[in-house]
């Protein structure tokens, strides 16, 4: 008969200092899953002052879940390696693990979960023991878990979908008092991934999937009157793709009176007859509109898999803006075929649009990717084997030499990374812009790149 066990799920800290602190959605997910058979526990290491071997000791788990992301990766494996030892199921979830399973393995876990799990995660840990997790059930896992069995030979049942993305609403109430507290603003998920490809990014592999819209709006509820946020953000990859969606959400939380500032992602590319929306949302309390811009060069984007959306940022920020809300614009720098010259034609349209906030990165191949399955091919290469650890911990780079020396862009050199910078600054610096670390407040003309390790502070849009 299968067990009753008591589960401890746990959040690492990031291997670079967070630049804000919020409710780790996928856990809650898993946690409600879970509840329903076991007795669960979670520890978030960004907010819990307990060291985890305390929290260990007094619950004494019979497995421990570790769910994190690439940019965890090192303490996750260091946490690992730590309670590998203690005769405890060891299982590693989330985004890393869903596309670097055997890494995980090989670094002291018993199985990883790959992708959406819920639906069979109670029943596969029951029907496990540490150091032994296949046993005779090689035929019968179900799929979403990866693990190695006594002979060396790896099983891999591939990743997992979530059917139904109504069955579990996140098991909020699972978390301490204290986390609540010192999250810096609320979190929830109203549809889960995207109908697109873009090269750097994994969301389009499980396909675009919509809660419904009363789920949504209890969620977004409980965490403002039972958690007391009055700023929340819309995790979804694409909050604005299906707009009666969207208009259903936001007459719910008009209707029940919720009052919150909140913001989502959106894609730039909405077509004019469905602007409308953007009143809605503003009419509902929607503060910001993170929009991913990208890249003002149409060739780069094209080759990145977001078509020629670039013309068309000016006049959605525009409607935005007119409907009563801020954009925030992110930027990549680093995209397949573009050279700094292409790049510095995003500074052009951020003079064009002039944004309330920007946000620049630098195009990664992180796990799960495009890029990632073939960084070569799209001009990108690493000079660090472990790169989860290096890149990780050097991302923010003191210098061009340093971060030259890990990773090499065909079409753009390290010292040009740096520039670029330095010129955005520059130019848009006479129309109020400030560095975030400058800011002093969370209003406008803001700056945040990946040279800034300040955090910015909690607003709708962070």
């Amino acid at each position: 008969m299968s067990r009753h066990l008591r589960v401890l799920l746990v959040y690492p800290q990031p291997d670079i200092a967070p630049f804000y602190l919020q409710v780790p959605v996928g856990v809650l997910y898993i946690a409600a899953a879970l509840s329903e058979r076991h007795e669960v526990r979670i520890y978030d290491a960004n907010v819990d002052e307990r060291p985890l071997e305390a929290v260990v000791a007094a619950f004494a788990p019979d497995a421990i879940g570790i769910s994190f992301t690439t940019g965890c990766a090192k303490s996750a494996f260091g946490l690992a390696k730590q309670f590998a030892a203690d005769g405890r199921l060891l299982v590693a979830g989330g985004a890393h693990p869903t596309y670097r399973p055997a890494e995980c393995i090989e670094r002291g876990f018993d199985l990883v979960a790959r992708g959406e799990v819920e639906d069979t995660v109670p029943d596969v840990l029951a029907g496990l023991r540490h150091g032994a997790p296949v046993g005779d059930r090689e035929d019968t896992l179900p799929p979403g878990y990866f693990l190695k069995q006594a002979d060396g030979r790896y099983v891999d049942t591939g990743i997992a979908r979530c059917a139904d993305v109504d069955r579990f609403v996140p098991a909020r109430d699972l978390l301490p008092d204290e986390y609540r507290r010192r999250y810096t603003h609320g979190l929830l998920t109203g549809s889960r991934g995207c109908r697109y490809h873009c090269v750097f990014c994994a969301a389009g592999h499980g396909g675009y999937r919509r809660r419904q819209p009363a789920r949504v709006v209890d969620e977004l509820e409980y965490i403002v009157r039972q958690e007391g946020h009055d700023v929340v953000h819309f995790s979804d990859d694409c909050f604005t793709e299906d707009p009666a969606w969207v208009s259903a959400v936001c007459d719910g939380i008009t209707a029940r009176g919720i009052r919150c500032r909140w913001s989502v992602n959106s894609r730039v590319a909405i077509r004019p007859e469905h602007w409308g929306m953007f009143d809605v949302m503003s009419r509902a309390g929607c503060e910001y509109v993170l929009l991913g811009v990208e890249s003002g060069d149409q060739d780069s984007l094209r080759l990145a898999g977001k078509g020629a959306a670039g013309t068309a940022s000016p006049r959605v920020v525009q409607r935005i803006r007119e409907a009563g809300m801020r954009v925030r614009c992110n930027l990549i720098v680093g995209l397949p075929g573009a050279t700094y010259d292409d790049n510095l034609r995003s500074i052009d349209l951020m003079e064009r649009i002039l944004p309330n906030q920007i946000t620049v990165s630098v195009c990664t191949p992180y796990p799960g990717t495009r890029l990632d399955r073939d960084p070569e091919r799209y001009g990108i290469r690493f000079k660090t084997a472990d790169w989860t650890d290096r890149f990780q911990r050097d991302y923010v780079a003191v210098d061009a030499g340093t971060f030259a020396g890990l990773i090499e862009y065909r079409d753009i050199s390290a010292k040009e990374i740096f520039r670029f910078v330095d010129v955005l600054h520059q130019r848009l610096r006479p129309y109020g812009y400030v560095g975030v670390s400058q800011a002093q407040d969370s209003g406008d003309r803001i700056i945040k790149t990946y040279l800034d390790r300040p955090k910015l502070r909690p607003t709708a849009g962070s």
